[in-house]
């Protein structure tokens, strides 16, 4: 179980996911640590937002009805490669290694998960610069 101590660091996360229950989960459970959460259930809503607010760190699914995950993170890197924004995928599809490496990720977190196991995971990835390779 994760602690509850809260962040109040008013980083910016986009949840992108077409699952509302669980989007609205995780839009409480951060929110609730401080961080200033914008969801979306497209891809395209959410590029919108990122051309315009640049988040902090991005959870993303990779199976939304007008794309997949992949395609916003390359979005996110043509948008300005040198600023690296963690992005962490949640999916009940298995990792593609190779998808990841190329996309740069922070992590990828099979669906379903653990919500302590995830706000540990995002909060390091707003802490790092280490992102996930293909080794």
């Amino acid at each position: 179980m994760f602690s509850g101590k809260t962040v109040m660091s008013g980083k910016r996360i986009l949840i992108v996911d077409d699952d509302f229950l669980l989007a609205k989960t995780l839009d409480v459970c951060l929110s609730r640590r401080g961080y200033q959460v914008r969801v979306f259930h497209s891809g395209a809503n959410a590029v919108k937002y990122m051309f315009e607010e640049r988040p902090d760190l991005m959870l993303v699914d990779i199976r939304l009805p007008d794309c997949d995950g992949w395609f916003l993170a390359d979005m996110m890197k043509e948008l300005e490669p040198a600023h690296k924004v963690p992005m962490i995928v949640m999916s009940v599809l298995d990792p593609d290694r190779s998808k990841a490496a190329e996309a740069h990720l922070y992590a990828y977190i099979q669906k379903p998960f653990d919500m302590g196991q995830l706000i540990q995971t995002v909060e390091r990835g707003l802490d790092t610069e280490e992102f996930l390779t293909g080794s």
